[in-house]
């Protein structure tokens, strides 16, 4: 379920100023206490219309919702886990489900009937509806009951004097939690991904198990690296955590909507990535405020590039110069952001996927031919900030769009080294066959650890190339190796374009492919 990163709702109303509820619809005031709680209605038609619940856990169930409530939370968008409920309540081991589902059955024989909303009745999540709250004044005592009413009543008396919510955490980190966070976020930024994964291993070592805003901090880092490894079954589980974490209280309203913001942008990475659901990707992206992600320009950039890399499979998948046209722009949005905003790795990153994107979109015919010719321009920019700052020493993605913007034009290595020459960035080995192989083998102790589809199209655009330049045997072997990586791609699309591509240069290639294994 994606976190809706809209701003959290109000504080519960004020009996001073009434909320303006439905036409005809009856304000209601609740008087809590620690045994039971009243509802009288101000209908001057039943003026003494009175209903008293008995309850010991009623009362503190819907304080410490309130309570949640006022700090951002127990709305549709953060709504509280069971586990999160227990917390606030304090003095219980645990919060049986029995527990609840009888005192929920017990609000809902009442007029209050719907104001605790939930996914399951003993199990949650739970949040309170937003109409029927309108209409609500609560109180305790003949006095109106606050923040501080509300943890008294939960036994959670504030400090005399301190704001209820603090605007920030006061834990102390660690030092050797701030060292190790350091070169993680050192590496990530140069496009380090295994050095900061490590860094990161070494920081949760060190990490504060009551700081929940550095613990979920981890797991923004490691979900972000798992994204871009394409390792989803690790993205899967920090999504899982970063959910859980959201709703958990004591995190402040605005670092919880941060993190919401980024949680959906990766949930759409993994739709998109993993999945192979293009469309499902940008109608989570569609959920998100333009205006509000550019108070985070690494955010922004990472938000705008998905937008471009799935309107281009959507593109691709039913031929459309439209959506087409929209990715490109998706794509220069990005690139225009990072450029704007000063991130050499975020600059990088959006370069080779304007050009990859041009490159793939001219093949289809869905860009003009002068545009296409524009793809060679912005990977060399791609290549020459990864040269100048030390990025992405651990990846083959510019090789591939460099092989496939050759392909797609048609050029000899001479051409295209004559081309990189021009631009002061000439280009290893004396053909795509050896250049390709210097690559592969800087990253041979990475081999394992790229992701699938990376590796298939690095292995096919090299046997398509070592074809055109003669070597029909290594191009054969290439191919197989390309087939074996398609079988550990996770979406069948992916799997069955690949296998495609390889069946398509065996018939080249005069070899018949073997017949697939039966499941």
């Amino acid at each position: 379920m994606s976190h809706d990163p809209r701003p959290a709702p109000p504080p519960l109303a004020s009996p001073a100023a009434p909320s303006a509820a439905a036409p005809g619809a009856c304000p209601l005031k609740i008087d809590l206490d620690s045994q039971q709680l009243l509802i009288r209605g101000s209908d001057p038609a039943a003026p003494q219309g009175v209903l008293r619940l008995r309850s010991r856990l009623l009362p503190r169930l819907l304080a410490a919702l309130l309570l949640a409530r006022a700090e951002g939370q127990a709305c549709a968008a953060r709504p509280c886990s069971r586990k999160a409920l227990q917390q606030r309540l304090g003095d219980r081991a645990e919060l049986h489900r029995t527990q609840l589902w009888r005192a929920l059955q017990t609000l809902d024989a009442s007029p209050l009937a719907g104001l605790v909303r939930h996914s399951a009745r003993s199990a949650g999540p739970f949040w309170l509806d937003d109409a029927l709250l309108a209409r609500c004044e609560w109180w305790q005592g003949g006095q109106a009951l606050d923040s501080a009413g509300l943890r008294a009543l939960l036994s959670q008396a504030a400090v005399d004097g301190a704001p209820p919510v603090p605007a920030l955490p006061r834990h102390r980190l660690p030092l050797a939690y701030v060292q190790a966070l350091s070169r993680a976020d050192l590496a990530l930024d140069r496009g380090e991904l295994y050095p900061a994964r490590l860094a990161l291993a070494q920081a949760t070592e060190h990490a504060p198990p009551e700081d929940l805003a550095a613990q979920l901090s981890l797991s923004l880092r490691r979900a972000r690296i798992a994204r871009r490894l394409g390792d989803w079954a690790t993205l899967q589980q920090e999504l899982r955590t970063l959910r859980q974490g959201l709703e958990l209280p004591g995190l402040p309203a605005g670092q919880a909507r941060q993190i919401g913001w980024r949680l959906a942008v990766l949930e759409a990475w993994h739709c998109h990535g993993s999945l192979g659901e293009s469309a499902v990707a940008l109608q989570k992206l569609a959920q998100l405020d333009e205006d509000v992600l550019s108070l985070d320009a690494g955010l922004l950039v990472d938000y705008l590039n998905l937008r471009g890399m799935a309107g281009r499979e959507l593109a691709l998948q039913a031929p459309c110069e439209r959506q087409a046209a929209a990715a490109l722009d998706d794509l220069a949005a990005a690139l225009r952001q990072a450029s704007l905003a000063g991130l050499p790795d975020a600059l990088q990153v959006s370069a080779a996927n304007l050009a990859n994107a041009l490159c793939l979109l001219q093949s289809a015919g869905l860009v003009p031919a002068s545009r296409g010719a524009e793809a060679w321009g912005w990977l060399l920019l791609s290549e020459s900030v990864c040269e100048r700052w030390g990025l992405a020493r651990h990846s083959l993605l510019n090789t591939i769009f460099l092989l496939r913007i050759a392909e797609q034009q048609g050029w000899t290595f001479a051409q295209a080294q004559q081309r990189a020459e021009a631009e002061g960035l000439p280009l290893a080995g004396d053909s795509f066959r050896s250049l390709a192989a210097e690559r592969w083998e800087a990253c041979r102790r990475l081999h394992s650890q790229l992701p699938a589809e990376q590796r298939c199209a690095f292995l096919l655009l090299w046997a398509r190339h070592a074809w055109r330049e003669g070597d029909a045997l290594c191009a054969a072997e290439l191919v197989q190796q390309a087939r074996h990586h398609a079988r550990k791609l996770r979406a069948a699309s992916q799997r069955d374009r690949y296998e495609g591509e390889a069946r398509q240069l065996l018939g080249a290639l005069g070899l018949a492919p073997p017949q697939a294994q039966q499941a």
